[in-house]
């Protein structure tokens, strides 16, 4: 698969990167009175009318400078719209670009502005939205990204090889065929990443799981032999200066059929190869942390099965212990990814006391209806991490719904039947809307420390059919703004 390769450039027309069988996307900054440079000024001026477009607030100038050589200018009408916003304006006009134009190189250059990072991001959008199904190669057969600014690019997006690599990575996990990806599979990369990174490697197979009372992680897979339980933890700098470690915990379930209360078509149960989004965030945002030299103590936990209709499959209405004591009643077999995270969160929680643990699950399919598929939701940020994921979300176009810890929400979790129950609901009068949040609940029980969950149902995968810069399944979102929060932690 062809990369998007960058470099920089002198703030002029490009002749020797605009060459024949290529496209130039020349991003204007969104910023009041940003006057272009002359060369983008006469690229406007030279622009054919009636293919100019007006994309709500985008103002699109197409021309020609020979007939192999065709450019877009994008200017901005309105300033001060959130980069998500932007990226979706602009994705429709990606998506057509190579219907209209017959060209295999793409060469997007950007400028020196105080919201590069915005523009970079649309730059990329340019590239991903042309990959095939699966992330199997970009219709791209080339394709540069060109960045005119004054300063060292390294200043506006210094660890870009590490995170770009780790969001293609993120997607292409999540699109990949659950048959290939199972928990064995990770657990197979993590290990080959560990060697290579010298970083600490773990597997608990069947017997450690037993031997550890995870029985939770164990009743969620034991109906799979070809992604059975697993749960892999990864550490880089554990030990370091006496510090405790950042935790990235993911949910790793590589298909949910939803087990014996199996699913209907309408849950979504054809995309559910993208049950395993947390764990595939999770696993390239530690690779990518650790490829840019990230220094800190970090710890990678990936509890991983299948959750499957089997005559060896979970069963409703069982009582099951958890590796924490806590005895949890089964009544719903398709709630089965907090089951996984809660072992693996009190287990890691017990041996490595973090100082603090990120969650990532694709954990409620009520998050789409409650947060629309352009948000990600959190769970329990205190006020200083949510400002500083709103910066980081605004400077690379994602969007996140932040929610504090609610008594109502942790009261419905509990049964008559055990200390908790995995289908946690509201009173029947109030049941629409608590989806996410109960269950962003039943998991902190298992924690015994700082904890922050990101239920990512909603947007990692391409629901609406146009979120910026996927054409089908994975978005890519949110890695890059946690990326660049954790950067920023130890900053």
């Amino acid at each position: 698969m062809s990369l998007l390769q960058r470099r920089q450039v002198a703030n002029q027309y490009p002749a020797l990167a605009h060459t024949e069988d290529s496209f130039l996307l020349v991003l204007e900054p969104a910023r009041e009175g940003g006057a272009s440079a002359p060369w983008v000024q006469e690229l406007k001026s030279r622009a054919i009318p009636a293919l100019q477009r007006d994309l709500h607030y985008a103002k699109i100038s197409i021309g020609l400078t020979d007939p192999r050589r065709p450019y877009a200018v994008v200017e901005w009408k309105q300033w001060g719209r959130h980069s998500l916003e932007r990226r979706w304006v602009l994705s429709h006009f990606f998506r057509s670009l190579r219907q209209h134009f017959k060209v295999n190189r793409l060469c997007a250059l950007v400028f020196e502005s105080p919201d590069i990072s915005q523009d970079i991001a649309l730059a990329e959008d340019a590239y991903v939205s042309q990959m095939r199904p699966n992330d199997d190669g970009n219709d791209w057969e080339s394709a540069e990204l060109l960045q005119a600014t004054e300063s060292s690019v390294v200043a506006h997006d210094p660890y870009s090889t590490a995170r770009w690599e780790g969001l293609l990575g993120y997607r292409r996990w999540i699109n990949e065929n659950p048959d290939e990806l199972t928990s064995l599979e990770i657990g197979r990369r993590l290990k080959t990443f560990a060697a290579a990174h010298s970083c600490s490697f773990e597997e608990l197979g069947l017997d450690e799981l037993k031997k550890e009372g995870m029985n939770l992680l164990l009743a969620v897979g034991q109906g799979s032999q070809r992604s059975p339980s697993r749960c892999f933890l990864v550490g880089s700098q554990l030990g370091k200066d006496g510090k405790k470690p950042l935790m990235l915990l993911g949910k790793g379930i590589t298909f949910d059929t939803g087990g014996i209360n199996v699913k209907p078509f309408e849950g979504f149960v054809n995309a559910m190869k993208n049950d395993m989004g947390g764990a595939a965030l999770m696993c390239q945002l530690f690779m990518a942390l650790v490829k840019s030299g990230y220094d800190q103590p970090l710890l990678l936990v990936i509890p991983s099965c299948e959750n499957l209709v089997d005559a060896n499959a979970m069963k409703p209405g069982v009582l099951v212990q958890s590796h924490k004591g806590i005895k949890v009643f089964i009544e719903h077999t398709d709630a089965e990814g907090r089951l996984i995270l809660a072992d693996a969160l009190s287990y890691a929680h017990s041996r490595y006391h973090p100082r603090l643990t990120l969650c990532a699950a694709t954990l409620t399919t009520a998050s789409l209806r409650q947060f629309s598929p352009y948000f990600s939701a959190v769970h329990f940020a205190p006020a200083p991490l949510q400002a500083a994921l709103h910066e980081a979300g605004g400077k690379w176009g994602e969007r996140f719904s932040c929610w504090e810890d609610f008594l109502p929400f942790k009261i419905a979790n509990t049964s008559k039947a055990g200390d908790l129950t995995n289908m946690g609901r509201l009173p029947s009068h109030a049941n629409i809307g608590g989806g996410s949040n109960v269950a962003a609940h039943f998991l902190r029980e298992f924690a015994d420390g700082p904890f922050v969950h990101f239920d990512i149902f909603a947007s990692c995968w391409n629901w609406s059919g146009d979120y910026p810069g996927s054409a089908f399944g994975a978005t890519g979102a949110p890695f890059n703004a946690l990326f660049e929060l954790v950067r920023r932690l130890h900053a």
